[in-house]
């Protein structure tokens, strides 16, 4: 009598297959906790950690159980940044401000269609809400900007050549915009590098690359020097 169990019997194939699946599937729950636990212990160690508890800031992960308080989502400004697909956040007060740092992937910036994600970075100063307000030295705005908001002229030639403006009321941003705005504007050699939204509650800017302590820094003192420049309150 051949026994059900022979390893040539189906029943001892099925049974093989099974032993191997599940075998299989542990170890990759075994590599997939490993793997989990070295990502925590390296986010641990990033810097924007040791930044958050030097500053009695909070760190926030892309795997980890808190959210930032405030700030929009940096690709889908449709959503606050709790909602958003981060890579890693800092949240911290820096001179008497509230401000994120986030880092974040994107693949709607590349050319040709090249879908592959790169790194871009965003800092965020909170402010009072009012109405939104895009200043940017060579006027690349995203889409979504040019498509929605209007140009603002101040009929200043120098100003209007060297900054290109735009806002939800054309005519208010221009009354706003005085003579003391237009030349510090004019003559911020920043603005070239960092193009200033004003949206949601945010003044906001970035760039490509993740973020490191210098540029959250150097991003940060803008950003104050920008709010104490733009009547936000007025907007």
């Amino acid at each position: 009598m051949v026994s059900a169990l022979d390893a040539d019997s189906p029943i001892a194939t099925v049974f093989g297959a099974i032993l191997m699946l599940v075998v299989g599937a542990g170890l990759l729950a075994v590599v997939l906790i490993v793997a989990s636990k070295m990502s925590g212990r390296r986010e641990r160690r990033h810097w924007m950690a040791g930044f958050a508890a030097e500053v009695s800031g909070t760190f926030h992960s892309e795997h980890g159980k808190t959210s930032p308080g405030f700030g929009v989502d940096p690709v889908s400004l449709e959503r606050p940044l709790a909602e958003a697909a981060i890579v890693r956040c800092v949240e911290f007060r820096y001179r008497d401000h509230d401000f994120v740092g986030v880092d974040y992937l994107d693949d709607r910036h590349q050319p040709g269609g090249d879908s592959t994600p790169r790194a871009f970075h965003s800092v965020q100063l909170r402010v009072p809400e009012s109405a939104p307000l895009f200043v940017s030295a060579d006027g690349a705005f995203p889409t979504r900007v040019m498509r929605e908001f209007e140009q603002v002229k101040t009929f200043d030639r120098d100003f209007d050549g060297a900054v290109k403006v735009r806002a939800a009321d054309r005519e208010r941003a221009a009354e706003l915009l005085t003579q003391e705005v237009r030349d510090w504007l004019r003559a911020e050699t920043r603005l070239t590098q960092w193009p200033v939204y004003l949206e949601r509650a945010t003044l906001r800017t970035g760039g490509q690359r993740p973020l490191t302590r210098e540029t959250l820094l150097a991003e940060a003192d803008y950003l104050i020097d920008v709010s104490g420049r733009l009547p936000t309150d007025r907007f």
